[in-house]
């Protein structure tokens, strides 16, 4: 699998895989478990775990609403 030109693009894949899972896991636990599994194989090519992923995601955010706020 390759990633997308910019890190931060994959980031923002990782993150929808993880929450399109979580939104299907009861009705199709295996596309859930899929999509899953294609976002830790994303964060894998950076170095991360999903979870490092996530917390990249969350920490950009707030940087980004401090800067747009002040």
């Amino acid at each position: 699998m390759r990633s997308t030109s910019h890190p931060q693009d994959d980031l923002l894949i990782v993150e929808a895989l993880y929450r399109h899972g979580h939104e299907i896991e009861d009705s199709d636990p295996d596309r859930a478990n899929r999509a899953w599994e294609l976002a830790a194989n994303i964060a894998e090519m950076h170095g991360l775990d999903v979870s490092d992923a996530l917390f990249q995601i969350e920490g950009s955010n707030q940087l980004e609403s401090v800067s747009i706020n002040s």
